[in-house]
């Protein structure tokens, strides 16, 4: 008998209510993906401090908040290999307790070069959760649930950096100093992951609180890639590469990062910098700022789900939705050159970001256009483009900042970069797999 006729729950009675794991498993999840990003906003939101106790120049600050990206990057695609073979329960759990323990470490360096290297960690660690996400988006989730799923996720990347602004000042406040919050947030999310072990299944069919009912709900409807792989082989590296829509896919998600992480990465500074904010208004500032995005991330998955519900032109809903976004993003951010108003620049920030945030339906996409065997290297994949996008905007906007004296040249970038998050997301097409293993065209 198979492990998964083993563990799947018997049949519930006729009426009964079925189950609702698939949404603790997501709130759990959500958790984890939040101090993720409460871990990373750290540096950005201590970083005034942090150059003033280490005499960090802007071009070396870049770098060093750029740092995180650069193993983010390379450990992507190993992270998502991992996924695809022993599960992202295994996975996510050991790199979120190895995560923490960077984060831990930060707080007791005594120079800047130390500090880049507990990046470069975190950076390593980190590197397999999102893909995680998406793989048990796929899994855990119905076709007609995953824009709602992978935005709720998603959201908590800004949720989390709008209470990592509040939290960090805060203990930045209470205790005196930076270190102290870096050790604290670090323990916490160790806590987290051994949570996550114990309560996280890779599949539903494997958690014993899922009955019938629920797994029947789950694994109803197909996706496009279902209709398309069944009893075919599987799309090699050559199919992927010869396909429009993975090219889309993989600029439009470079472009959005560049954009989030060039925002996230120098708002606070920009804050204290240009528009004379002191502690409690940056954690004040950019909770507002961040938590903008997370209004963005909901309101585009449930218009994404609404709409793709009551029809199959999925390249009309989602080339509307992605359109305006990145049409939002783009006007936005290009606007931040000519304010200088801290208010007025917190209401455009705030309006860039949740325009941008729209862009968290991107999650989804591994799960509708991938086989579900390669949904988790595909979204690792789409990570390198994050992480990419994450590695480079700190370090131009630094040398950008270092260079003109000030931030407007910066937003110029980062308008061109909203421009190539608008162009990749309308050549994706959204009525076909990403890529086939035939000798046809693909798109």
């Amino acid at each position: 008998m198979s492990t998964d006729a083993r563990r799947r729950p018997p049949a519930t009675g006729a009426g009964t209510r079925r189950s609702r794991t698939r949404l603790k498993i997501f709130a759990v999840l959500w958790i984890i993906v939040l101090l993720n990003f409460v871990d990373r906003a750290s540096l950005s939101i201590s970083m005034p401090f942090i150059s003033e106790e280490f005499d960090l120049s802007p071009a070396l600050q870049g770098w060093i908040l750029g740092s995180f990206f650069w193993t983010y990057l390379l450990f992507q695609i190993p992270g998502g290999w991992l996924l695809d073979r022993i599960g992202p329960r295994r996975v996510v759990g050991a790199s979120g307790a190895l995560w923490g323990l960077f984060q831990l470490a930060g707080g007791l360096v005594g120079s800047g070069g130390a500090l880049l290297g507990t990046r470069l960690g975190l950076g390593a660690a980190e590197a397999p959760v999102f893909p995680a996400a998406s793989k048990l988006n796929s899994r855990w989730l119905p076709s007609s649930e995953r824009a709602r799923g992978a935005t709720f996720i998603d959201a908590a990347g800004p949720f989390g950096s709008a209470v990592g602004g509040l939290l960090i000042t805060g203990l930045i406040g209470l205790t005196g100093g930076w270190r102290a919050a870096f050790v604290i947030t670090g323990a916490l999310t160790v806590l987290v992951a051994v949570l996550y072990y114990l309560y996280l299944r890779d599949t539903p069919q494997e958690h014993p609180r899922v009955d019938e009912a629920e797994l029947a709900h789950i694994t109803a409807g197909q996706d496009v890639a279902d209709t398309t792989t069944e009893d075919v082989a599987l799309p090699g590296v050559g199919d992927y590469a010869r396909s429009r829509s993975w090219w889309g896919l993989w600029l439009g998600r470079l472009g959005w990062a560049t954009v989030w992480w060039g925002i996230i990465s120098w708002t606070p500074s920009y804050l204290s910098d240009s528009l004379g904010f002191d502690l409690a208004a940056i954690g004040w500032g950019t909770f507002v700022v961040y938590g903008s995005g997370v209004v963005g991330q909901l309101v585009a998955g449930w218009a994404t789900d609404r709409f793709r519900a009551g029809t199959t032109h999925y390249n009309r809903v989602m080339r509307t939705i992605l359109a305006v976004s990145g049409v939002g993003t783009a006007v936005s951010v290009l606007s931040l050159a000519a304010v200088d108003s801290g208010y007025v620049a917190l209401v455009v920030l705030s309006v860039a970001v949740f325009f941008n945030q729209f862009g968290g339906v991107y999650w989804a996409f591994p799960s509708w256009l991938a086989p579900k065997a390669q949904v988790g290297t595909v979204g690792s994949v789409m990570n390198v483009a994050s992480s990419a996008g994450g590695g480079i905007a700190p370090v131009v906007m630094g040398y950008s900042i270092a260079l003109s004296g000030g931030y407007a040249g910066s937003f110029v970038f980062l308008a061109v970069a909203a421009a190539v998050y608008l162009a990749g997301s309308l050549s994706i097409d959204f009525e076909r797999p990403l890529a086939r293993r035939r000798a046809e065209p693909v798109a």
